[in-house]
């Protein structure tokens, strides 16, 4: 009898935890859309440029991220005639973020942002000119969208190693400038096309959890912290709005990779942040590699995970 306990009482808990863990949720989905809005081609052409022609991307080549900085900026513009750069000086080189304003002057801000550094001499395709080439396209698609709060794309520098984690990193910097406004949400978009139908191509921080989610990496990731609910709106609009599977995760930052991107310098100003991503090294294996191409993305799933997030932005731009 008190075995049958126990077993009850570790099943409920198991169950919990997993709930806590997957936050699942039930949309009724409507017909995806993505090929009338999202350009596959932009995203090609963004993703090859960045790769091929503004390499390397390190913090070891200004002139380079330089170069691909003025790149954003001339794509941005073509969408509003608001954008900037954010200048800053490590070890007295500058650097700067690119950052793009959308909508009304409001009190609170959307944030969306990807770095556009790489690894080394890496060509970086999947990290992170696929997160940048997606920037781009919702810039595309927020210049003609009725917006009620403002949206800010930004591109940032100095995500990779040395200056990953700490205070040089181009999100931290814009992150510690907002002052006057509230973030309603910001969205890192880390490695947003690769994909793959392959069985076992999903790996996990945690063995357990391929209990929890596909072993197959055919789907699209949003991470969150452990006790906050705000990756379930993006997961349940790119659920809703297109046929690419999305998948939350709320971890605590123990777990490897949960932190690993842009969102994390915004969390440390208490400000609500999740990231996007198709798993990074849990997943491509050509992750910080010179295997990291443009060719090896799937640009007709990223093209989905880019509509699914302006959807959300359209939503949470219209929400009180």
């Amino acid at each position: 009898m008190i075995i049958m306990r126990i077993a009850t009482i570790l099943v409920i808990l198991i169950g919990a935890v997993s709930l806590a863990i997957t936050r699942p949720i039930y949309v009724s989905s409507v017909k995806d859309e993505t090929d009338d809005f999202v350009e596959a081609d932009n995203l090609v052409r963004h993703v090859r440029y960045l790769s091929e022609e503004a390499i390397p991307r390190s913090s070891k080549y200004p002139e380079n991220l330089d170069k691909a900085a003025e790149y954003i900026k001339q794509e941005l513009l073509s969408f509003t005639n608001e954008v900037s750069f954010q200048n800053y000086d490590v070890n007295n080189i500058g650097y700067k973020n690119v950052i793009a304003s959308f909508g009304p002057d409001t009190d609170e801000v959307i944030v969306v942002g990807a770095h556009y550094d790489a690894f080394l001499r890496l060509p970086g395709a999947d990290d992170n000119a696929s997160g940048v080439a997606g920037l781009i396209e919702l810039g595309r698609l927020l210049q003609s969208t009725e917006l009620q709060h403002q949206v800010l794309l930004v591109a940032y520098s100095l995500e990779e190693p040395p200056h990953f984690a700490g205070e040089s990193m181009g999100s931290y910097v814009h992150a510690s400038s907002i002052e006057n406004k509230k973030i309603k949400m910001m969205i890192s978009l880390e490695m947003i096309g690769y994909f793959s139908d392959e069985p076992n191509s999903q790996s996990f921080p945690v063995s357990v959890m391929k209990l929890l989610y596909p072993t197959q990496g055919n789907y699209i990731a949003i991470v969150d912290k452990f006790r906050s609910n705000d990756a379930v709106g993006l997961k349940s609009a790119i659920n809703k709005y297109t046929e690419l599977p999305a998948y939350s995760i709320n971890a605590p930052r123990s777990i490897v990779g949960i932190d690993f991107s842009d969102h994390r310098s915004y969390w440390a100003f208490g400000h609500p942040a999740v990231m996007v991503t198709d798993t990074s090294f849990y997943r491509n294996k050509a992750y910080h590699t010179k295997r990291d191409t443009y060719d090896r993305l799937n640009y007709q799933l990223m093209a989905k995970v880019v509509f699914g997030v302006f959807k959300y932005v359209q939503e949470l731009s219209l929400s009180p």
